[in-house]
């Protein structure tokens, strides 16, 4: 009996220290156009009790290498790597409790339908084996965005918006229209339901990223570029 629950005692420790102090939440793929770029933007959450500094490791299949239109690299925070690089070299730090949205990676110029999967991993800087891992998929196949009504119209324009942004969207339920900044932060958001307009003049110039979503069903993240 003391060696049966030694030995669950031992299972539930290694258990317990296998599970990651952290958490992703990617979105199933990532749809561009051909020849256009795809972003995969999401959150990354500190789900322990302390602040965490934290590292990004790629791993692009070595077939991927021999496609010579694609580029691939990746952001972590303020900093962009360049596509020989594979693991971020600045980690940034995440409070306990936090969902920090510093992360982008991005896949240039993939030919027509066509789909990537590039692994990404999370880790605690100093300690590789607490970490969070995810195979995202970037495709130029005219993908399902989620919404399940038949009559959906939705569209955001123009891009690149100078001092107005128009959001035409028709459906039976209302969407959630999320803005976000470089950096992951969400910096607008509203309930649509009809064609609406949002002024800009507040909004400096830049790149965001946008999703709509309708019970829990998001658009992929799309890229909105704000000149003045």
């Amino acid at each position: 009996m003391k060696k049966i629950l030694l030995s669950l005692v031992t299972l539930i420790s290694i258990a317990a220290f296998a599970q990651s102090s952290l958490s992703i939440n990617p979105s199933a793929s990532y749809y561009a156009e051909a020849d256009e770029q795809c972003v995969a933007h999401f959150d990354v959450t500190n789900n322990s009790d302390n602040e965490l500094a934290v590292i990004v490791t790629r791993t692009v299949p070595e077939e991927y290498l021999t496609v010579d239109s694609i580029m691939t690299t990746f952001c972590w925070g303020v900093t962009c790597y360049p596509p020989a690089v594979n693991v971020s070299g600045v980690p940034n730090v995440i409070a306990s409790g936090d969902s920090y949205g510093g992360f982008s990676g991005y896949i240039n110029n993939m030919p027509e339908n066509s789909t990537f999967i590039i692994n990404y991993c999370f880790s605690v800087d100093g300690n590789p084996s607490d970490k969070v891992c995810a195979d995202i998929e970037f495709t130029s196949v005219l993908p399902n965005i989620g919404i399940e009504e038949t009559n959906v119209s939705l569209a955001v324009y123009p891009n690149p918006a100078n001092n107005i942004l128009y959001l035409d969207y028709t459906a039976q339920q209302a969407a959630d229209f999320v803005l976000y900044d470089m950096l992951g932060n969400k910096i607008y958001s509203d309930v649509v339901l009809n064609s609406k307009t949002i002024q800009l003049s507040d909004f400096e110039a830049g790149i965001y990223f946008y999703t709509f979503s309708v019970n829990g069903k998001s658009t992929e993240v799309q890229k909105l570029i704000i000149t003045h």
